[in-house]
């Protein structure tokens, strides 16, 4: 897949309004509210935005035709354009802010933190709505910065704050939803009641802000704002954070939201949301290439059935599904199951971020941008979505380009192996040699024999010219070769160092894994596509090239 030519970006509102010929407001107002292909690459103090001429050009001629464009229009009929694939309408964008605690009581804080939680999980169920994740809204609590910089960092239009008032036996709760671009209320409200009534005062606070927002619920929907999640916020609460530290890919990380997760199931008992939780937290221990057992995995295919049981269309199950899918390697089921899991929970990020993963991993470029679109717009502060862009720009082929949002996945969490070894790849992949061997020596003594450890270390031996097998014991062989992504660096460690032989075994076992992006491998990576044509490397790439066509020929 070609990419577009440097002179074809666009990277600021300023130039894509020039590009245009229309005003900052105009074109920002385009992208909320008329599908402007914008893409948003997330820094660390603020969201930058670029967009591609062409893409730009194609979605003026689309648009021709149609009245009012460049001009104010109307919102759309409630309930317009509803039935089609995700992305067919542009729908409404909020962030829930961290909801303020005052009481004689510090330890009811956990009332606020369950709101805004509860009111992210209601609204991301909406399709009308796109809600910010907990995990990037979180970032802002007791923050002091002016709403339109929130605003703009988390690329939304509307911010809904608020604080509660409590005595561990009646509540008082304040709401305000806010228009940033003008740093004032669109409306305010207060409720009271006791803690008994809390969930019902949530389900009221949320459908007052769809009206607000003129968001048209359909049935199925409005059953689901009504429907209640986990009763016990203490355990929502250790749910959102065992999928936190799942996601750091550390030992310790991960053996806390294990037992975070082991609380909950106290708390709450067998809530199809941890259950899912915890099988998805085992296979985050299985990609860290902590325990690659066929037992892990066979134990997460058994809380995926208690989730099931409960809940079998849910969310959370279907996500789980599908990645137990991925793990064995069947992108194809994984994909499809996690269209589903979004088809009913549109902004779950845990789904985005798989389906977009799968999508690059299988040479589909242009399907998996709007998706890393969609996944920074609702979660764009969790460090692996920040890395996403990179891993486009890398799959076609634009290596300095890819640097910075892998060096700002690891100024985010320094500790986590897996973005180090990311870190490293992309460094040495743009030619950035010596720091890509800083970054691959700089792993923490706690992470220094995990997986990624070791085969950051094969990077570092290839270009030093000391790269030898050996080096793998064969614990550490067996963690490589059950992740995909361990044995895909494993070959490109070897292709860089030369070793034919070697680079197409390793790359044979990450196709076993489910790679399929024969572009990258036939003309992108500046390592792979140096080897000498040996018969086993050419039946390798034909391979490579149907499982590859067979994805591009699918829908």
């Amino acid at each position: 897949m070609s990419s577009p030519p440097p002179e074809n970006r666009l990277e600021s509102w300023k130039a894509i309004a020039r590009h245009l010929g229309r005003s900052v407001r105009t074109v920002r107002r385009w992208e909320q509210h008329e599908q402007l292909p914008v893409h948003r690459l997330v820094l660390r103090s603020k969201a930058s935005v670029y967009a591609f001429a062409t893409e730009l050009d194609e979605w003026l001629a689309s648009r021709a035709a149609q009245p009012g464009i460049g001009e104010t229009r109307a919102a759309p009929p409630a309930g317009a354009a509803r039935a089609g694939r995700e992305g067919d309408f542009s729908p409404t964008s909020i962030a829930v802010l961290p909801f303020t605690f005052a009481g004689p009581d510090p330890g009811q804080a956990w009332v606020a933190d369950g709101f805004t939680e509860e009111m992210i999980n209601g609204f991301s169920a909406l399709r009308g709505l796109r809600v910010t994740s907990r995990t990037s809204s979180i970032a802002f609590k007791g923050s002091d910065q002016h709403s339109g910089a929130i605003a703009d960092i988390l690329g939304v239009a509307r911010l809904l704050e608020g604080g509660v008032v409590g005595d561990g036996r009646r509540l008082r709760i304040t709401v305000r939803l806010i228009d940033p671009n003008r740093d004032n209320q669109i409306w305010s409200r207060q409720y009271t009641g006791t803690m008994d009534q809390v969930f019902d005062i949530q389900e009221r606070i949320a459908r007052a802000v769809v009206a607000a927002l003129q968001v048209h619920l359909e049935p199925a929907e409005d059953r689901r704002l009504a429907r209640r999640g986990l009763h016990d916020l203490e355990a929502w609460r250790r749910v959102v954070q065992a999928r936190q530290e799942a996601l750091r890919w550390r030992p310790d990380a991960l053996d806390r939201a294990r037992m975070l997760l082991e609380e909950a199931i106290e708390l709450a008992g067998d809530h199809p949301e941890i259950t899912a939780a915890m099988g998805r937290t085992l296979l985050n221990v299985r990609e860290a290439g902590i325990d690659v057992s066929d037992g892990l995995l066979k134990e997460a295919g058994r809380w995926a059935d208690r989730a099931e049981s409960v809940d079998p269309q849910g969310p959370g199950t279907l996500v789980l599904r599908a990645w137990l899918h991925y793990a064995r390697g069947d992108f194809a089921p994984a994909i499809q199951g996690l269209r589903q899991a979004l088809a009913v929970d549109h902004d779950q990020p845990d789904a985005l971020g798989l389906l977009s993963y799968c999508l690059l991993l299988t040479g589909q470029e242009k399907k998996a941008r709007p998706v890393v679109d969609h996944l920074l717009a609702v979660d764009p502060l969790t460090p692996l979505t920040v890395c996403l862009p990179g891993m486009i720009h890398a799959m076609e082929g634009r290596f300095k380009e890819a640097v910075e949002p892998y060096r700002e996945m690891l100024a985010k969490d320094p500790g986590n192996p897996v973005a180090r070894l990311f870190c490293t790849w992309s460094l040495f992949n743009a030619g950035a040699q010596a720091q890509a061997l800083a970054v691959a020596a700089g792993f923490e003594a706690a992470t220094h024999e995990t997986a990624p450890a070791h085969v950051a270390r094969l990077y570092a031996a290839a270009h030093q010219g000391t790269l030898d097998d050996g080096g793998l014991a064969p614990s550490v062989r067996e963690r490589v070769e059950a992740v995909e992504m361990f044995a895909r660096c494993a070959a490109e460690a070897f292709a860089m160092g030369g070793d034919v032989e070697r680079a197409t075994h390793w790359l044979g076992v990450a196709v076993d894994r489910g790679f399929a992006n024969y572009p990258y491998i036939s003309k992108h990576s500046p390592f792979f596509r140096k080897l000498p044509e040996t018969d086993a490397l050419r039946s390798l790439k034909a391979r490579i090239h149907e499982r590859w066509a067979s994805f591009q020929e699918a829908d």
